[in-house]
């Protein structure tokens, strides 16, 4: 089987090619190797043979220059029309190549990169995604949820900035990770949001502006399209105690109830995946539960949460609605969520 590789300037990049392996315990001979160098020489009467100007000459995009990918890119687009201007086929010789392998001191990680973000038409997700390889592994429990916590973090405000776009890249590069793995997170991020939006069983039209505001930055704006406004449960007397505990607080005690069970498996020693098996939910799920179950049973452990939750319980008390409540304080709608169910769970602590 073949093993020549094509490369322009194949030379000056074989060197790279043999220190990146060397990292890794691989010791080659040289490469046999088609250098699209030389080639564009042959076919293209341009001023110079830099793989940009070629490019422009052929009317190929040249994406990232000078990152591996987007170069990558534009010579496999460049080596059809370079060939089809020779008028014999390329032939050239090379030395069976050899290599030997010895392990290195320690396993070395896979790290990708998303290089020259662009916002452009498409949005800064879009360009992170469209710049990582198609190849990757998939994340570590740890580098998902470092992943996601820096989502929800960013989203807060309901966009991407390029300073965020560039933060979540090198997340996702350091885990490894490519656009498909990115991808299939923020889906678990819009379903882990869609999740704490339909915790009371109601949806407003407010909320669906902002999940739907959630999904346009992350490139998938058509997620979200199903979604239709519910109507608020009317309260009767089983709906009400005596201190006006809201509709769906069932629903809340529920979810406590959840968090509670986790939060003792996890002290007599079961793992996030054991607890995720057991509950019938996603290992997020279960760090949202723990973190509310500890929260609940202790609440000054978390002194600026139980501030919230404190004023948001007097905002509710006089009437006002959580969507005030969060223009008001000008907090993100999972935020506003959190401190209305901590008010609502927290009624007898205050």
């Amino acid at each position: 089987m073949s093993r020549d590789a094509v490369a322009h300037n194949a030379t000056f990049e074989e060197a790279f090619l043999a220190r990146e392996l060397q990292r890794a315990g691989i010791n080659i001979s040289p490469i046999p190797a088609l250098c699209t160098l030389w080639l564009g020489r042959q076919a293209f009467a341009t001023p110079n043979h830099k793989l940009s100007t070629i490019a422009r000459a052929a009317g190929v995009p040249l994406v990232d220059k000078h990152a591996a990918l987007g170069d990558v890119r534009a010579v496999a687009a460049l080596l059809p029309q370079m060939t089809s201007k020779l008028r014999s086929p390329v032939r050239y010789a090379g030395g069976p190549m050899t290599w030997s392998h010895n392990s290195p001191a320690g396993q070395l990680p896979l790290v990708t990169r998303a290089v020259a973000l662009r916002k452009g038409t498409d949005g800064w997700m879009q360009s992170l995604m469209a710049r990582l390889p198609t190849t990757g592994l998939a994340p570590n429990d740890a580098a998902a949820e470092a992943y996601l916590d820096a989502l929800a973090e960013v989203l807060s405000d309901g966009r991407i900035t390029g300073d965020e776009a560039k933060v979540l890249a090198r997340l996702a590069g350091t885990a490894g990770m490519g656009g498909e793995q990115v991808g299939a997170l923020n889906k678990r991020f819009l379903d882990g949001i869609k999740v704490v939006a339909l915790d009371d069983d109601v949806l407003t039209t407010a909320e669906i502006r902002q999940l739907k505001a959630a999904a346009k930055a992350l490139a998938l704006p058509d997620y979200f399209g199903e979604l239709q406004p519910t109507a608020p449960p009317t309260p009767g007397r089983s709906d009400v105690g005596a201190l006006g505990d809201p509709p769906g607080r069932s629903t809340m005690k529920a979810r406590v109830q959840r968090g509670t069970r986790a939060l003792a498996m996890q002290r007599a020693g079961s793992s996030r995946s054991d607890i995720a098996d057991a509950l019938g939910v996603s290992q997020d799920t279960v760090k949202s539960l723990l973190r509310d179950a500890k929260f609940y049973d202790n609440p000054p452990s978390d002194p600026s949460r139980l501030a919230f939750a404190r004023d948001a319980r007097r905002a509710r008390d006089a009437g006002v609605t959580r969507d005030v409540f969060r223009n008001d304080r000008g907090v993100s709608a999972g935020k506003s969520f959190e401190a209305w169910r901590d008010a609502a769970m927290l009624a007898d602590f205050f």
